[in-house]
């Protein structure tokens, strides 16, 4: 009797100790989600900061789940989760968006040894321009030609990731389930600006 009670206490004391265990499992992973989740909030509004100071003069690496990508009201945010399911990239493969927007503008003005507007009130600006491309010229008696001209760009990358076999795939699809695999990582680069093409693009993932 006595042996079959002390059994009892020691199987309720395992309980306990178990479920305790659990607990303080659950709750440290809870933590530790509340604290990643509270960093990248701090990081985010800094991102934001940065972004719309230009007195700061730096850019933030923006920390976004995969809901919150696809729950976020920033028009940007929109337009690369778009082109990213254009691309059809799947929610659990996505690894990272990219953005980038500049211009380039350049002036040239040249100069004719000899005269070739004729009439010396001649003075003449037009301007060809589209979304993307903007020429203006101004041509001035007796020889000047004066071109300045400016293009926008936007650059979205986007960085995906997937599973493939290490070795060239097998041609039997049996064979293929037990191949090696690993992970590689997919970037996309799209030119926004239709006159604009890639040549080369490197890209390097450092892991420590």
């Amino acid at each position: 009797m006595f042996a079959e009670i002390k059994f009892w206490i020691y199987v309720a004391i395992a309980a306990i100790m178990i479920g305790l265990g659990i607990t303080v499992y659950f709750q440290s992973q809870k933590i530790k989600q509340i604290k990643t989740e509270l960093s990248a909030a701090v990081i985010n509004n800094k991102a934001y900061e940065a972004e719309n100071d230009s007195l700061i003069n730096k850019n933030i690496e923006f920390i976004y789940t995969v809901a919150q990508l696809n729950a976020s009201s920033d028009s940007l945010v929109q337009e690369l989760n778009k082109l990213r399911k254009q691309l059809k990239i799947k929610d659990k493969n996505i690894e990272e968006l990219q953005y980038l927007a500049y211009h380039l503008k350049k002036t040239d003005t040249l100069f004719v040894r000899d005269t070739i507007f004729r009439d010396i009130d001649f003075n003449m600006d037009t301007t060809i321009a589209n979304e993307w491309a903007k020429l203006q010229l101004h041509m001035e008696y007796p020889n000047q030609i004066a071109a300045d001209y400016s293009f926008k760009n936007e650059t979205v990358i986007i960085s995906s990731s997937r599973r493939e076999t290490v070795d060239p795939p097998h041609k039997c699809w049996l064979v293929r389930l037990f191949q090696k695999k690993h992970y590689i990582t997919d970037v996309e680069v799209i030119q926004k600006n239709p006159y604009c093409e890639n040549d080369l693009h490197k890209h390097i993932k450092i892991e420590h």
